[in-house]
C-alpha cells in the first residue's frame, strides 16, 4: 500500500517550495542596528573618524537590499502608503511652482530619508526583543550626546570633543546652547530627540525587575533631563514638560493628575524663570509669530499644493518655527492633510493596543509588555508634537523611526492576536482625516489669536 493511501489528508510539500514562508532575517536585523547606530549616534562624523565616503546611505541601501531579498513576508500599512502619496503630492507642489522638476534634491530627499527608513523599521521589527534593542541603542545615543555636552559647558570657548556649542546673545546675557553633530546639529534638534527618549527610559524603568537596569534608566532619564537644559531650546522644555504631563496623566489618572500638576506649578515656575526668556515681547517670539503670519498668507495664495517641500525660506528670511505650519505652507491643505493623518494614527494604533482586554497566560504577558511599549511610545509622540510646535522639523528621520515603531508594534499585535478586530479600515482613514483637515482651521484661528494680542 502507498503512502499516500495509508495517509490520503496530509498536505505534501512541493519539493522545489517551503512549507514555511516566513523569514525574520536576522543579518538584516544587523544591518539595521548598525544604520540605527550611525543615524542617532553618528560616529562617521566625528572629527577623528570623520570620512566623506557616505556612509550611511550606503549601509541604507545595503539593508534596504537584504529587506526585499530576505525578509518576508514585507510589511505595509496606511501610513506607508500615506508617505507615498505625499511624495506624489510634493511632486505636484514642485509643478504649482513651476519649477517644473528642476531640482528635486528635497522631495528625494523625502524617499530616501524618511520612507526608506520607515519601511525598514516596520519591516524588520518582528518582535519585542528586537525593538527593545533598537530602543536600547537611541538611549545610547541620547548619553554620548550628553557627554559630548558636558565637555562643551565644561569648556570656556565651548569646545566638545565632536562640535562646538553655539553663544546666544552677547556680553553678560551670553548663553550657552550645547549641540551635537549631523542631524543633531541645532540646539533644538538634539533637544527634541532628547525629550523623546524620555519616555523610552521610563519604559526600560518600570518594565524590569533588574535592580541595575533601573538605577541605569533613572541615570539616563537624568541625564536627558539636564541635556535638554543644556541645549537651551524652549521648545524641547515645552515637550519635556508635555511629556511629563502626559505620564503623570496615565499613570496616576485624571484626579491625580491635576492634583499633582498644581502642585508642581512652583517648580515648573522655577524652571521657567531659570530658562531663557519666554514671552511675547521677546524677539525670537516676534519672528516665530511673524513666520507663521506668513505662513497663513502663504497657505492663502495656494492653498491646495503650497510651495514645495523645504522652500519656506525661499519665500521668507526665517523658518516658520512651526512644523505644523511649515506643512501648511508647504505642501498646501492637501499634503497637511496628509501628514496630520500620519501622525493622528500613531495615536489611533497605540489607543486600540492600550484598549485591549486582559488575557490569561503567556500570551497574556506579551500583550501587556505591548501595551506599556505602547503607552510609552504614544508620549514620546507627545512630545515631538509639542516640541514640533516651536521648531520646524516636519520631516526630521528621527520622528518616522519613531512612528514606525508604533506601527511595527501594532502589526505584531494584529498578527498575534487575530481574535481582536485591529485591522484600520479605509473609514477609519477617513474619518481621521477628517479631523486631520478640521485640525488645520484650528492651527489658523490659533495664529490668528497670537497674532492679535502680540
Amino acid at each position: 500500500m502507498s503512502e499516500q493511501q495509508i495517509a490520503p489528508n496530509r498536505p505534501t510539500a512541493h519539493k522545489f517550495k517551503p512549507t514555511n514562508t516566513e523569514a525574520t532575517s536576522p543579518f538584516g536585523f544587523f544591518l539595521l542596528c548598525v544604520y540605527t547606530a550611525l543615524v542617532f549616534i553618528r560616529p562617521h562624523e566625528w572629527p577623528i573618524f570623520e570620512t566623506e565616503l557616505p556612509i550611511l546611505r550606503t549601509f541604507l541601501i545595503i539593508t534596504f537590499i537584504f529587506y526585499v531579498t530576505t525578509l518576508s513576508p514585507k510589511k505595509w500599512n496606511w501610513q506607508a502608503t500615506i508617505m507615498v502619496v505625499m511624495f506624489f503630492f510634493m511632486l505636484l507642489s514642485e509643478m504649482r511652482a513651476r519649477r517644473f522638476f528642476s531640482d528635486l534634491t528635497f522631495v528625494t530627499e523625502w524617499v530616501t530619508s524618511d520612507i526608506l527608513p520607515f519601511i525598514l523599521f516596520l519591516g524588520f521589527l518582528v518582535s519585542l526583543r528586537r525593538q527593545r534593542i533598537i530602543l536600547f541603542i537611541s538611549l545610547m545615543a541620547c548619553v554620548i550626546m550628553v557627554h559630548q555636552a558636558w565637555f562643551q559647558i565644561g569648556d570656556p570657548l565651548g569646545m566638545g570633543w565632536a562640535e562646538n556649542a553655539i553663544f546666544r546673545g552677547s556680553g553678560d546675557d551670553a548663553m550657552m546652547q550645547v549641540r551635537y553633530v549631523g542631524i543633531f546639529h541645532d540646539p533644538n534638534d538634539m533637544g527634541m530627540f532628547l525629550v523623546m527618549n524620555i519616555p523610552i527610559a521610563m519604559y526600560f524603568l518600570v518594565n524590569t525587575k533588574s535592580f541595575m537596569i533601573r538605577m541605569l534608566s533613572l541615570g539616563i532619564m537624568a541625564a536627558l533631563f539636564v541635556g535638554i537644559y543644556w541645549t537651551g531650546s524652549r521648545g524641547s522644555l515645552v515637550g519635556s514638560l508635555a511629556v511629563i504631563a502626559a505620564y503623570i496623566f496615565v499613570r496616576f489618572g485624571r484626579v491625580k493628575f491635576m492634583i499633582l500638576t498644581a502642585l508642581s506649578l512652583p517648580i515648573v515656575g522655577v524652571a521657567l524663570a531659570s530658562f531663557r526668556t519666554i514671552g511675547l515681547e521677546d524677539k525670537s517670539v516676534q519672528d516665530r509669530l511673524t513666520a507663521w503670519y506668513e505662513g497663513i498668507q502663504m497657505v492663502k495664495y495656494r492653498p491646495l499644493f503650497g510651495f514645495g517641500k523645504d522652500r519656506f525660506l525661499e519665500y521668507h528670511s526665517k523658518v516658520a518655527h512651526n512644523s505644523f505650519v511649515t506643512v501648511m505652507s508647504e505642501l498646501g491643505a492637501i499634503g497637511y492633510t496628509l501628514w496630520m493623518t500620519f501622525i493622528l494614527l500613531i495615536f489611533v494604533m497605540a489607543y486600540r493596543i492600550a484598549k485591549l482586554p486582559a488575557i490569561e497566560g503567556p500570551k497574556g504577558d506579551a500583550l501587556r509588555q505591548e501595551q506599556s511599549l505602547n503607552i510609552y511610545l504614544s508620549i514620546a509622540m507627545i512630545g515631538y508634537c509639542s516640541t514640533a510646535f516651536f521648531i520646524s522639523r516636519s520631516y526630521i528621520l528621527y520622528f518616522y523611526v519613531f512612528a514606525a515603531f508604533v506601527a511595527a508594534s501594532y502589526m505584531r499585535v494584529q498578527k498575534s492576536y487575530p481574535q481582536f478586530d485591529l485591522k484600520i479600515t479605509a473609514a477609519t482613514v477617513a474619518r481621521v482625516a477628517v479631523c486631520s483637515a478640521g485640525s488645520l482651521i484650528v492651527l489658523y484661528l490659533i495664529i490668528r489669536f497670537l497674532l492679535t494680542i502680540r
